[in-house]
C-alpha cells in the first residue's frame, strides 16, 4: 500500500490505521516521490492526493497510468462533482472525500483489490478484442491494452453476459459495491468509465441502449 500525501498528520494517521488492518505502507510526501514509489515498489493499491508539491495529483495519475493499471484511489478534499469525473477519466479507481474514516477507506481498498483480483476462468475474444480473464488483461488485435481495475471490471461484465442489456445500476453496483446513490441524483461515472473503454478499445465494442444500458452483442 503507498500513501502519498504532503499533510504529515493526516498521511501519518491513514498509514497507521492500516497498518493496524495488516497492510504493509509505504509512505511519499509529494508528487515527485509518490510516483517514483508507485513505479519502483509496485504496490497493491496507491491512495493519492491531489494537493501535492512537486507534481500535482492529477499529474502523478496520468504518468502512472502511462505505465501502470496499479488500482489508484484518490483521497481529496475536493467534492465537486466535476472533480470526481475529472479524476475518473484520468485513470483513478475510486475516489474518496476527506475527511473520511479509516474504515470507509478500508472497505473501498478491499473493494478495489476484488476488482482488480477476478476469478480464473478462460479468454473470450469479442471481435479483434480477446479478455484474458485470469490476467485480467485485454489485447486488441495483438498490441495489449492497459485497462484500470473499474474498466476491467465494467467490460468483464458485459463480455461475460454477451447479448443481455446491462443496465447503469447494474454497473454502478460494481463501482460502487454495496452504496446506494444519494436521493434525487443521476451519476454519469459508468458512461465515463464506458467512454474510457471504447477510446482504448473501439468505440464499436460496446453498443448503448438508448433508455436501457449498455450491451455487447452476442
Amino acid at each position: 500500500m503507498l500513501v502519498i500525501d504532503d499533510e504529515e498528520a493526516a498521511r501519518r494517521a491513514v498509514a497507521q490505521g492500516l497498518r493496524e488492518a495488516g497492510f504493509a505502507v509505504l509512505e511519499a510526501a509529494d508528487g515527485v516521490a509518490g510516483l517514483d514509489a508507485a513505479l519502483q515498489e509496485k504496490p497493491d493499491v496507491v491512495l493519492l492526493d491531489l494537493w501535492l508539491p512537486g507534481l500535482k495529483g492529477e499529474q502523478v495519475l496520468e504518468r502512472l497510468r502511462r505505465a501502470s493499471a496499479v488500482p489508484v484511489i484518490v483521497t481529496s478534499s475536493k467534492d465537486a462533482e466535476d472533480d470526481r469525473v475529472g479524476t475518473l477519466d484520468l485513470g483513478a479507481d475510486d475516489y474518496l472525500v476527506k475527511p473520511f474514516s479509516v474504515r470507509e477507506l478500508i472497505a473501498r481498498i478491499r473493494a478495489v483489490l476484488r476488482r482488480s483480483d477476478g476469478e480464473i476462468t478462460a479468454a473470450v475474444t469479442v471481435g479483434d478484442v480477446t479478455v484474458d480473464f485470469p490476467s485480467r488483461s485485454a489485447t486488441r488485435g495483438s498490441v495489449r491494452v492497459p485497462l484500470t481495475a473499474q474498466e476491467f471490471a465494467i467490460f468483464e461484465c458485459l463480455v461475460r453476459n454477451r447479448g443481455r442489456i446491462i443496465t447503469r445500476a447494474t454497473l454502478e453496483e460494481i463501482i460502487h459495491p454495496g452504496e446506494a446513490p444519494p436521493p434525487d441524483t443521476v451519476s454519469n461515472v459508468a458512461d465515463v468509465l464506458i467512454l474510457r473503454i471504447r477510446k482504448k478499445l473501439g468505440h464499436d465494442v460496446i453498443t448503448t441502449r438508448r433508455g436501457q444500458g449498455f450491451i455487447i452483442d452476442g
